[in-house]
């Protein structure tokens, strides 16, 4: 049950889109190293491939816009691999812990947006199944709160499924 909360606060934060898009830049921008036998991304490639994240992350990720680190912190970062090449779980844990506090902006704009939109549908969507002579009890009966609780978790689940097409 942990792991199942623990997987929706990541997809709610915004994590599970920044995993995806590593894996899909490391894909495209890393070699075969053969004497390793896997696939590495080169420490001159390190710039390049966080830039394409962060592209990336802007694109898809609701919220303002996310600078890459400056090239200095890249080089510093580059130079503990010391050309021998970067896994893709080294280039996972290195851009997530640059885009941490992005995260934290990302939840919160999502969870603004469906605070703020949610009372309107709840009051809309009441008021247009009372228009409905089947449905007025029965929407007569379900409290305006409830409703909203109901949109905001909608509205979230919408804005991950929006980023996750693209």
């Amino acid at each position: 049950m942990a792991r199942f909360f623990g997987r929706l606060w990541d997809r709610a934060q915004g994590k599970l889109d920044v995993v995806r898009i590593c894996e899909k830049v490391f894909d495209e921008l890393a070699v075969l190293n053969a004497e390793k036998n896997a696939k590495l991304l080169d420490v001159k490639n390190l710039h390049v491939a966080t830039l394409m994240v962060y592209n990336s992350i802007n694109k898809q990720l609701v919220g303002p816009h996310k600078d890459p680190p400056c090239m200095q912190v890249v080089k510093g970062k580059a130079e503990g691999f010391r050309d021998k090449g970067i896994t893709q779980q080294e280039f996972r844990e290195l851009i997530m812990e640059w885009v941490r506090m992005d995260l934290r902006l990302v939840l919160a704009n999502k969870a603004a947006v469906a605070v703020l939109a949610a009372p309107l549908l709840a009051v809309t969507a009441k008021n247009a199944g009372r228009q409905v002579p089947r449905m007025r009890d029965a929407v007569d009966k379900v409290p305006t709160p409830l409703l909203f609780v109901v949109f905001s978790a909608g509205l979230m689940l919408l804005q991950d499924i929006r980023a996750g097409k693209q």
